[in-house]
């Protein structure tokens, strides 16, 4: 129903961690590999509704300071 990429839908929680659907193994041997701690979730059957955990956790407000990554 969704789109075959939709696991590269994920959340970054800070420069370290990663939220990942738990059942999407090679992505999180892939975060390991590149030095993400990722955490699994069970995220799948929100996929049905299009989207996932980026989508889902997008913010209304945020607080603290703006910081680049980049």
């Amino acid at each position: 129903m969704t789109s075959k990429w939709i696991n590269m839908n994920i959340l970054m929680l800070d420069e370290e961690r990663v939220i990942v659907e738990a059942q999407d193994e090679p992505m999180i041997a892939t975060m390991k590999k590149f030095g993400f701690t990722p955490i699994p979730c069970n995220f799948r059957n929100f996929n049905s509704f299009g989207g996932s955990f980026h989508c889902a956790t997008v913010d209304v407000r945020r607080r603290g300071t703006l910081e680049s990554y980049f």
